[in-house]
């Protein structure tokens, strides 16, 4: 049986073509710009092929014109525009080749872009408009969203009119400007050692009181992801997310085993750094928890390079979101707010809790900005507080710089110590395993060995 088709009829090749449906009397024209890529499509409004070839022609002048002259080829709502960018984004997503930000700006355009300007023409939003949309964005949220907030949206919406330019559907002339009310970024909600230690205290019991055997299986992981958190300084969710056990090497290094994570996931695309020691522990309690994995051990997991999740649950599944139960675990201890910024508290503030331990350590700031993914200006700007604490003494007139290299040795590797032992103890709470001392500080040990040789010999 014949199909029928559209009819189409040439009127300049590559640039205006009619086309009828078989449904319809009506000519409608395709034309092109050389400029732009986009077909255009407007009806004629009649059937003599000879009058509409004559109007298609019109139409193409028109906005052969109109392009030339810095107006919009064709007005266009600008909900079509963004639906358009937002099923790019969305099948990016689907596909896993989209930049960890895409996510972010797929929730701007569904939760604030589309509902306040869809309906506008999109060649018509101009600086007057955005400033009702700040207005409008405000009393929706009860608040002035924070600036990393605003220059997501910022960037959602330049990509919109980006698709609306290359469509002609506004010029690069007609782009209004965005702008940023929101307040700079300043010091972050974070924890101190201690208030750690009692949210790790309070683990047991929070699995407890879980009232499904999911919703225990869950606070089970969180008690070990937490203290990882803390131990590597991973961003949780874009980071965290997609590790697995593949993506962990490890190397000898003075005959000691050193962790090497190759993230494939994050801000600033992939990444490799370091692992705490600490962390064989809370990977070995992971192992445990995964049913496919129970048979074999850690070092075998690693080297046979399993190609599945890290963080899953003991049923084999991957949760949804720990954010959740790390809010309700936060709230049970009464340590969602920040004492020192009066900020919420999330899993984000694990990462500036390591930071921490890691800059009272003495590492210097370009070497942990390497290590965490960030910039040497991001550490600057959000721990600069700390710098009082890392030369207290030497502010305090107490220490003697006339003192022998020997001591200075001595006081760097106590301060080493002091933070490995904060990480280590979350560690040993979070997996109820401890850590030889020789795996915690190799140096440490070593000298201890010395010195007790020394002394043998001496009562020898």
């Amino acid at each position: 049986m014949r199909v029928s088709t559209d009819e189409t009829v040439i009127v300049k090749p590559e640039l205006i073509r009619l086309v009828r449906r078989v449904d319809s009397k009506k000519w409608q024209a395709h034309y092109k710009l050389d400029a732009l890529k986009t077909w255009f499509r407007r009806s004629t409004d009649t059937g003599d092929v000879k009058e509409a070839a004559r109007i298609a022609e019109r139409m193409w002048m028109k906005a052969t014109f109109d392009h030339e002259e810095g107006r919009p080829v064709i007005s266009k709502k600008f909900k079509p525009v963004a639906e358009i960018v937002l099923h790019r984004m969305e099948a990016e997503i689907k596909a896993e080749t989209a930049k960890p930000s895409t996510r972010d700006y797929v929730s701007a355009i569904k939760l604030y872009l589309i509902p306040f300007y869809g309906n506008y023409n999109i060649d018509s939003i101009k600086p007057a408009v955005i400033s009702e949309f700040h207005r409008w964005r405000s009393q929706k949220v009860g608040r002035e969203l924070s600036g990393s907030a605003q220059n997501n949206h910022n960037a959602a919406l330049n990509q919109v009119f980006d698709e609306a330019i290359e469509r002609g559907y506004m010029t690069e002339y007609a782009r209004p400007s965005t702008k940023n009310t929101g307040p700079e970024s300043d010091r972050r909600a974070e924890f101190s050692h201690e208030e750690l230690e009692v949210m790790m205290k309070y683990a047991a019991q929070f699995n407890l009181n879980g009232r499904t055997a999911r919703t225990k299986m869950i606070r089970t992981l969180l008690a070990i992801y937490v203290p990882f958190m803390a131990a590597t300084g991973m961003r949780a969710g874009t980071e965290a997310e997609f590790l697995e056990w593949r993506h962990i090497d490890v190397e000898v290094r003075d005959g000691q085993p050193v962790l090497h994570f190759r993230l494939q996931r994050g801000k600033r695309g992939a990444r490799n750094f370091v692992a705490h020691n600490s962390c064989w522990l809370l990977l070995e309690r992971l192992r445990q928890l995964s049913p496919d994995l129970s048979g074999m051990t850690l070092e075998e997991v690693l080297k046979k390079r399993v190609p599945q999740r890290v963080f899953r649950l003991s049923d084999g599944s991957v949760p949804d979101n720990l954010n959740k139960p790390f809010r309700q675990w936060l709230e049970d201890v009464q340590l969602l707010y920040c004492p020192v910024s009066g900020k919420e508290r999330s899993l984000y503030s694990l990462r500036h809790y390591y930071a921490t331990q890691r800059l009272l350590e003495g590492i210097p700031i370009h070497d942990l900005a390497e290590q965490m993914g960030t910039s040497v200006l991001m550490i600057t700007k959000h721990y600069s507080h700390l710098t009082p604490l890392m030369k207290a003494k030497q502010f305090a007139g107490v220490v003697d710089e006339r003192g022998s290299s020997e001591g200075a040795q001595i006081k760097a590797i106590m301060a080493a110590q002091m933070a490995n032992n904060n990480i280590l103890s979350l560690v040993q709470m979070g997996t109820g395993m401890t850590m030889p001392l020789i795996a915690q500080n190799p140096e440490m040990t070593q000298d201890f060995e010395n010195r007790l040789k020394g002394k043998r010999k001496l009562a020898s």
